[in-house]
């Protein structure tokens, strides 16, 4: 779970960062702290309601019914990048840029680590 934390709070510092280097000026470190937070419950929200009304639409519209998903997931991907834009203080095509730089950088920084060589843990007696 530390793990989890620790990768947490340098995509957060890693956004901050991308986002300053965008928009040309230091943004608030809170703003992208909240956004990285509320992002995941803004599309959970969004993917709901998009999904339920296509569904319920559906019913009178029933190609809607194949493009329920895709729209679920497009209406809550989006919702969550006008969070994080919002908050920040950007416009969305700059945190969306950020958004994939820093997902990017974190994968490839995942990928060495994964295949850099740890020291053997000692062993722990009590």
């Amino acid at each position: 779970m530390v793990e989890v934390l620790v990768w947490w709070v340098i995509f957060t510092a890693v956004l901050w960062v991308l986002l300053s280097l965008l928009a040309g000026r230091a943004v608030n470190p809170l703003g992208v702290f909240l956004g990285v937070v509320l992002a995941p419950v803004a599309f959970l929200v969004a993917a709901s309601v998009v999904g339920f009304l296509a569904l319920a639409l559906g019913v009178f519209i029933v190609p809607l019914l194949l493009l329920a998903p895709l729209l679920a997931l497009l209406a809550g991907f989006l919702t969550a990048l006008f969070v994080v834009s919002a908050l920040a203080g950007v416009d969305v095509a700059r945190a969306f840029i950020a958004l994939l730089l820093a997902t990017v950088l974190l994968l490839v920084l995942s990928g060495l680590l994964w295949r850099s060589p740890l020291p053997p843990k000692l062993p722990i007696h009590f």
